[in-house]
């Protein structure tokens, strides 16, 4: 009996064993770690875009003010044109030159020679020079004319490159919405999977339980048995005296297992936000926990204990207490990234395996999805 019983006890330690190997191997890598990277890959192209956007758009106000002045000193020189021309047709030199006048009317009441020439010659000279200023204005008004076609081909060259950078930036934003969608789904599976993990170890931690307590009861009805046999083999027929009780020794009291620390709520937010500035340039690395890389939550964690050690996950850090005036110190966080607060709308963070640990605002790094936690 005692042999099938340590077979039983045997069989039962190695199926624990084995569960305990399958649960720790399928803690080891979050299945949303590319997704994550990705999705903050795709908010950065998104940002640049944005950025790229902005600029087209102030060429294109550029533009299109001085497309509008140029129409308006066009609207101007014709109107002066107008002028000179209905000014010019009021000479009579200029009725004469264009034969609305004969000879005969021009030199109509003419006294003398010299009178004549005089007349000849004034007329002559103001119709010249009402000439040239109408020319000189249709020329510079052509020239305005070229101008104009030439911004209005710069206008449409520019308009189009706006057109492109907005089918760019819905294609990226709708990039965005896909994978944080995927990451979210990630991440409730994730959940799913760890409380089916959890459970497994609570129950390896019963079978362990169940199995050691066993084994302590074989172990006892074996003792007993054997002083039992002891007793039977007394001869004669006058039972040997009761022999006087040992005294029972008294198991000692086992010292008090340590309790495990809560989380500190007097964090000096000085030495984080110090200690954040010190691993600044660092680089990203998943799983990270230091000296000299990182990933997200590890980086909070070493700034709030200054130890390189894993306080937990972003799902973790949400759990703590929220606060609605943020001081520099405190962690932001959602879903699937953190940071360390350092004021005036600033974080620092482990950002993605691009750009390490950085400074940057809190709605960029956090994509306008965040709250902020105090440890």
């Amino acid at each position: 009996m005692r042999t099938a019983n340590t077979h039983k006890n045997m069989a039962r330690c190695a199926a624990t064993a084995t569960l305990a190997c399958v649960l720790g191997l399928g803690l080891a890598a979050p299945a949303y770690a590319d997704t994550a990277s990705d999705l903050a890959a795709a908010r950065t192209k998104l940002e640049q875009i944005g950025t790229q956007t902005q600029q087209i758009y102030d060429e294109l106000a550029t533009q299109t003010q001085a497309l509008d002045q140029t129409a308006g000193e066009i609207t101007q020189k014709q109107q002066e044109i107008a002028d000179g021309q209905a000014k010019l047709s009021t000479y009579v030199a200029g009725e004469y030159k264009t034969g609305g006048l004969s000879l005969l009317q021009v030199l109509t009441g003419v006294d003398d020679l010299s009178d004549m020439l005089n007349r000849l010659f004034y007329y002559g000279k103001v119709s010249d020079k009402q000439a040239q200023t109408i020319q000189e204005v249709k020329e510079l008004k052509q020239q305005l004319t070229d101008k104009q076609a030439e911004q209005e081909k710069n206008v449409a060259t520019t308009q189009k490159k706006v057109d492109e950078l907005n089918a760019q930036q819905a294609e990226a934003q709708n990039v965005v919405n896909s994978l944080d969608s995927q990451l979210q789904a990630e991440l409730a599976a994730e959940a799913e999977a760890n409380a089916a993990l959890q459970a497994g170890i609570n129950a390896s931690t019963a079978e362990k339980a169940t199995v050691s307590n066993e084994t302590a009861g074989t172990t006892e009805k074996t003792n007993n048995g054997g002083q039992t046999s002891n007793n039977n083999n007394q001869g004669g027929n006058t039972p040997a005296p009761t022999p006087a009780p040992a005294p029972t020794p008294q198991p000692s009291t086992p010292a008090p297992a340590p309790t495990p620390s809560a989380p500190s709520q007097s964090v000096d937010g000085g030495s984080v936000v110090s200690r954040a500035y010190s691993k600044l340039g660092c680089a990203y690395s998943w799983g990270g926990i230091g000296p000299n890389s990182f990933d997200c939550s590890g980086f909070v964690s070493y700034c709030l204990t200054g130890r390189y050690c894993r306080l937990g996950t972003t799902g973790t850090f949400m759990g703590w207490t929220r606060v609605s005036d943020p001081q520099p110190g405190d962690v932001v966080v959602n879903s699937y990234h953190t940071g360390i607060y350092i004021g005036g709308g600033q974080m620092i963070h482990a950002s993605d395996y691009n750009t390490g640990v950085i400074i940057s605002s809190v709605a960029a790094g956090m994509n306008n999805n965040y709250i902020f936690v105090r440890y």
